[in-house]
């Protein structure tokens, strides 16, 4: 059976962990929020002040002044069953698959370790939306996954993957960005192809978007091939040479990275989202 870590599921889920991040802020802009544990909901309003309600699990807890995470299948302030339900079978996951992090109760807090747990979880439930909760005093949090068609992602664009892959390397997350990459597209229902030495090119509804990553599986640049609308040919006279049809593809050679920044998403239509699915059983070859 092929080995499964930690890093291997945190890089799994940090890309597409980003993107749903970035949704959130941008779609909803929470502004307020309660949780209501014996019902397993967050409630929460945005900038138009209406409240929502959309179903949450309880994945763990980090307490920076205690310097430690502590998974909610733990429960020591006994929760309702079902607002843990899902951490629970994190932990059945890490039993059956001997991953260590997912059965220790308890974990030292080193810096980023609440992120990679929350990202490799995302991986493998396929719940790629979540919230980090501040409770009591000082700075522990509770990290809640949010579960509702209405968090759903759009429809991957050459905009959107391009956001992605920029918000990723600012923020870091993944280990490996190849690895990481590959899962993203997986997991967004996205075509990802080699297409040269160290060149991946992922194939979108609106065109494509091939990413070069440097020798340690970092990404090293940008290049963009968008789809254009063809337009109808111009009128000639009969005696004129009719003029070629016009290119139906821009393209644009790999460049340099920029510096790091978020693009806002493109105001195209979207298709319906692609569904969600975890990637432990890819991961390990089944």
């Amino acid at each position: 059976m092929p080995a499964v870590d930690l890093a291997t599921l945190a890089d799994a889920g940090a890309f597409v962990s980003r993107e749903h991040q970035a949704h959130l802020a941008d779609a909803l802009g929470i502004r307020r929020w309660r949780v209501d544990t014996a019902a397993s909901r967050f409630v929460f309003a945005g900038a138009d002040g209406v409240e929502r309600s959309v179903r949450a699990h309880l994945i763990g807890t980090s307490s920076p002044e205690h310097g430690t995470w502590l998974w909610g299948w733990e429960n020591p302030t006994g929760f309702p069953a079902p607002f843990v339900r899902r951490s629970e079978r994190v932990r059945a996951l890490g039993e059956r698959y001997t991953i260590p992090e997912f059965t220790t109760a308890s974990l030292p807090l080193e810096d980023g370790l609440a992120e990679r747990l929350v990202d490799a979880v995302k991986a493998v439930t396929g719940v790629t939306a979540h919230h980090a909760t501040a409770i009591g005093n000082g700075d522990t949090r509770a990290w809640l996954l949010l579960d509702d068609a209405s968090l759903a992602l759009p429809a991957p664009t050459v905009a959107r993957a391009v956001g992605v892959v920029t918000s990723a390397l600012a923020g870091g997350g993944a280990s490996d960005h190849h690895r990481a990459l590959t899962a993203w597209a997986e997991q967004r229902g996205v075509g990802i192809t080699a297409v040269g030495e160290g060149v991946e090119e992922l194939t979108l509804a609106d065109g494509s978007l091939q990413v070069r990553f440097d020798a340690s599986g970092h990404i090293a640049g940008l290049g963009r091939r968008l789809r254009t609308a063809s337009r109808p040919p111009v009128p000639t006279p009969a005696a004129a040479t009719p003029t070629a049809a016009p290119t139906a593809v821009q393209e644009a050679a790999p460049e340099a990275a920029a510096a790091p920044t978020v693009p806002a998403p493109a105001d195209v239509p979207v298709d319906a989202p692609a569904p969600r699915r975890g990637l432990l059983q890819r991961l390990l070859g089944r």
